[in-house]
């Protein structure tokens, strides 16, 4: 009886966990739909590009080179706008990058994006003791975004944070996903080692976040002793007191 109340409240608690969602998913949400309404942009810009490239181009040719007759534009110009209807279809030269495995590695702040949306897509598949570690590896992998690009390439840091996020952190949520569904129970020990594994990850990614973020802190450090040695006798208040 005691067991299977345990297994009820375990239930509960992890139908309330995914169910009621929580503020990281949501910015998540935000953050990816904007990337694809910025990928769709690049796509539509592309596109307007080649159909003023084409015409531009035509009607250069019938001006400088030989008239164009009527049925050539008749059969011209729909080639034209089929052409640059098509292009929306292909991926920009980012989302291209991005897909491509064969390429070069992918920046590190494109990884983390790559990285948060996954998590994301994949949030509702994990055990709901997991989501708050989830959730903190999905704002760190935010923050993290804009400082990785400042990373060097070839330093030891640079090449941590690609293993962790690159490799590690999707690889562990792979190989849970792929337990048989008896295995991956809210009250299973996988679960919970899982969870544990999550939290490791999340601390980790606090570490590199401060870690990227070392001058910034320091800069930060330096003003505020530099205030404190500076006004907090209230010079200026003296000096202004004594006039």
């Amino acid at each position: 009886m005691g067991f299977e109340l345990e297994r009820v409240l375990y239930e509960t608690e992890d139908f309330l966990r995914r169910n009621l969602g929580s503020q990281s998913r949501r910015e998540a949400k935000k953050r990816k739909l904007r990337r694809k309404f910025e990928e769709w942009m690049r796509r539509v810009r592309r596109a307007s590009l080649i159909l003023a490239g084409l015409l531009l181009a035509l009607i250069a040719f019938s001006l400088l080179v030989d008239p164009i007759g009527f049925f050539t534009w008749l059969v011209a110009l729909p080639t034209v706008f089929l052409v640059a209807f098509l292009s929306l279809f292909f991926g920009s030269g980012k989302r291209a990058r991005a897909e491509d495995t064969t390429a070069a590695p992918l920046p590190l702040g494109e990884l983390a994006a790559r990285a948060e949306e996954g998590l994301l897509d994949r949030s509702q598949e994990l055990p709901g003791r997991a989501l708050p570690a989830a959730d903190a590896i999905m704002t760190r992998l935010a923050e993290l975004q804009p400082h990785l690009g400042t990373l060097d390439p070839q330093s030891m840091l640079a090449g941590d944070a690609r293993r962790l996020i690159g490799q590690h952190l999707p690889r562990l949520v792979d190989s849970y996903l792929d337990l048989p569904p008896s295995a991956r129970t809210p009250a299973s020990e996988s679960s919970e080692r899982f969870t544990e594994s999550l939290g490791i990850v999340a601390g980790e990614l606090d570490t590199l976040l401060d870690q990227c973020c070392r001058d910034r802190h320091d800069g930060f450090e330096t003003q505020r002793r530099f205030i404190e040695s500076r006004y907090r006798n209230d010079d200026l208040g003296d000096d202004r007191t004594k006039a």
